[in-house]
């Protein structure tokens, strides 16, 4: 199952919101994320959070339509976000796109970051995505399809990464040890529609930022 989630960052567009919705997509939105919904009159399958951020309009219109609603206390020890990805994980999601999770709050985007390791260990592929970069975190080796003249990056997560390749791309490597905090992934570009990574051991975020 594939789980959309609208979180209180900086809010996603309408369009990125329908391109991410696909016909089998479950959508949840996490506290003021039904704020976006709202606004462009799109209807969540739940709304979940703390629901201290929620136009109350936009909470008693979604009350009178049946809308599933589970309300945790203020003081917790989770992000509305991690709740709703918990509960996506729950509910049997196998992919997980997370929308409304960038922003000017960069301690919100280290926390979602965080998601998408979480989602990780569950088994779970997440991508953070708006509409200038999507984002995701891999512990294995991958092919990734793009344009040429696309760019990437790689940042190593959580330590470094052990005999790196990366095939197809302008700027290769060869069993490469990329040490966390080093800046030699960014800004990559595609040679060709197909470039490998591959690594033995570590985790990379890889990110897709359209300038």
């Amino acid at each position: 199952m594939r789980v959309v989630i609208i979180s209180g960052g900086e809010a996603p567009t309408y369009s990125l919101i329908k391109r991410e919705l696909k016909e089998e997509s479950y959508l949840i939105a996490a506290d003021s994320g039904a704020n976006v919904l709202f606004k462009y009159d799109i209807f969540p399958q739940l709304i979940i959070g703390d629901l201290d951020s929620i136009n109350k309009t936009a909470l008693n219109y979604y009350k009178n339509r049946n809308t599933s609603i589970i309300e945790y206390p203020p003081e917790k020890d989770y992000t509305d976000t991690e709740i709703a990805v918990d509960k996506a994980i729950k509910l049997g999601a196998d992919e997980i796109v997370l929308l409304g999770c960038t922003g000017s709050r960069i301690d919100h985007l280290f926390g979602n970051i965080g998601m998408l390791l979480k989602c990780l260990k569950a088994g779970v592929l997440a991508y953070i995505k708006d509409e200038n970069n999507t984002i995701v975190l891999r512990d294995k080796s991958i092919k990734v399809k793009g344009e040429r003249g696309m760019l990437f990056s790689l940042i190593p997560y959580g330590g470094d990464v052990d005999k790196l390749n990366i095939i197809g791309a302008k700027y290769p490597l060869r069993d490469y040890y990329l040490e966390s905090g080093s800046p030699i992934g960014i800004s990559n570009e595609f040679l060709e529609e197909e470039v490998e990574i591959n690594f033995e051991k570590g985790k990379l975020l890889i990110v897709y930022p359209r300038d």
